[in-house]
């Protein structure tokens, strides 16, 4: 099979929290690509670290995690967190059955890479998938995302007042770039539009994701979207540079 890969060769991968079943067959998956190494499994975000600390120690690199969304005892978004928070450098895609997209906004905000439904997903999207999230591209559908961020918003998670100070202190420059961002305006087209240098809007882009605390443009653009500051939710996960529509 044709995979396309980026920036990636000899990776580890990590499974998190599975039914042996479905463990089973990511494993049988994986291991038709022979730059993909299965590391092995943990049964939850805990032991994950644990297996990743030992996998150093015998020289090992763990590049991805596989995980899922609150299966039975498993929680796959707080296995993320915690994989994330610890090893920022290694890319988590979360794989779920449950159609809630309330869930796609809580693994974002926790930093997944990707999000994916099994029973839609083919042998070869998965394994797509894991090569571009190791290259810093997003793995998730468009509308699936779209419809979190304005259900998000009608729901109103935070409060005026959470949402005024958590954006107060941006620049009016920032708010400019985080509007664009949110607006899924490339790095190029908001160098064109506000008039200034490619290398000032990838500096601006930085600092609203560090100021954000966000863990990708993706996930301040969500941010943005929960303060207010995009005029049209519709729009704001449209950045081809970031998310893939997968079919």
């Amino acid at each position: 099979m044709a995979v396309e890969r980026l920036e990636s060769e000899n990776l580890g991968v990590l499974t998190v929290g599975f039914s042996p079943v479905v463990r089973a067959g990511l494993q049988s998956i994986l291991s038709k690509d022979e730059t993909i190494k299965v590391i092995g499994d943990a049964p939850n975000g805990e032991k994950a670290i644990q297996v990743i600390l030992q996998t150093r120690d015998r020289g090992q690199t763990v590049n991805v995690v596989l995980t899922e969304t609150r299966n039975g005892k498993a929680d796959g978004v707080q296995a993320t967190r915690l994989v994330k928070d610890t090893f920022p450098e290694i890319a988590v895609i979360v794989l779920t059955e449950n159609i809630n997209d309330s869930y796609v906004i809580d693994a974002i905000h926790a930093g997944a890479g990707g999000y994916m439904f099994l029973k839609d997903m083919t042998p070869e999207e998965l394994l797509q998938s894991i090569h571009r999230v190791v290259g810093g591209v997003m793995q998730v559908k468009a509308e699936l995302l779209h419809t979190a961020v304005e259900n998000l918003i009608q729901n109103g998670r935070k409060t005026l007042a959470e949402r005024t100070a958590e954006a107060a202190h941006l620049t009016e420059r920032e708010v400019d770039i985080l509007r664009l961002l949110g607006n899924g305006d490339s790095n190029k087209k908001m160098a064109e539009t506000l008039g200034i240098t490619l290398d000032t809007v990838k500096k601006h882009v930085r600092n609203v994701i560090d100021k954000l605390q966000a863990r990708s443009r993706t996930h301040a653009a969500i941010i943005a979207a929960q303060a207010g500051i995009v005029g049209n939710p519709v729009t704001v996960l449209k950045s081809e540079s970031e998310v893939i529509p997968i079919s």
